[in-house]
């Protein structure tokens, strides 16, 4: 299954084609790879913002089906996944703006969730929790930019221009917040070595 997996996911390299196929071609086939490569990850960022999950799916797929009525326009696209998590972005902030009757100042101070993940034998669970708490903690008190940040690059893997360019800040307040956030977590895990160690 695994391996079914891998060969269904498109590559980085493959995700150009696939954009040009629908955006030519109007391959659906094509198109359904695009969707189920970038779903996911946008459903989770999208719900950071809005906190329900019928809501992040119905603006995940009115961006995704945006793609597909694009169409040759969707080949002027550089790099769709920052053009994908920025329209999701735009659609969340309008969700918020418009059902909720939040300013752009409150959304900006809502702060997502940080899972972070510590994988172990049974005998390292309670470890691995403890760690896993103080880890949490010290996110839940980060600011929430520097928490988006955070998520995006250590979670999302994107790199700081698409970072900038997703939540409309320049590259050095991109750098700011990871730094930040490093420092931190950084500190939590240098007490948690004396603690335990």
């Amino acid at each position: 299954m695994a391996e079914r997996k891998k060969i269904d996911e498109p590559a980085s390299m493959d995700i150009l084609e696939l954009q040009q196929q629908v955006a030519i071609y109007r391959d659906e086939n094509a198109y359904k790879r695009l969707f189920l490569h970038f779903y996911k990850g946008l459903i989770r960022f999208a719900d950071t913002y809005v906190r329900q999950r019928e809501v992040a799916e119905e603006i995940v797929s009115d961006v995704m089906l945006k793609i597909w009525t694009m169409q040759e326009a969707l080949t002027g696209i550089r790099n769709l996944k920052v053009y994908l998590f920025k329209a999701v972005r735009n659609g969340a902030v309008n969700h918020l703006l418009k059902n909720r009757r939040y300013t752009t100042w409150d959304i900006d101070q809502l702060a997502p969730e940080i899972f972070v993940s510590a994988a172990g034998t049974p005998e390292d669970e309670t470890i691995h929790r403890e760690l896993k708490h103080r880890f949490a903690e010290a996110v839940s008190q980060l600011p929430p930019k520097c928490q988006m940040v955070y998520k995006l690059i250590r979670e999302n893997n994107f790199s700081y221009r698409e970072v900038a360019a997703i939540l409309d800040i320049s590259e050095n307040t991109v750098d700011r917040h990871l730094s930040i956030a490093m420092q931190r977590l950084g500190a939590v895990l240098q007490t948690y070595r004396h603690t335990s160690g």
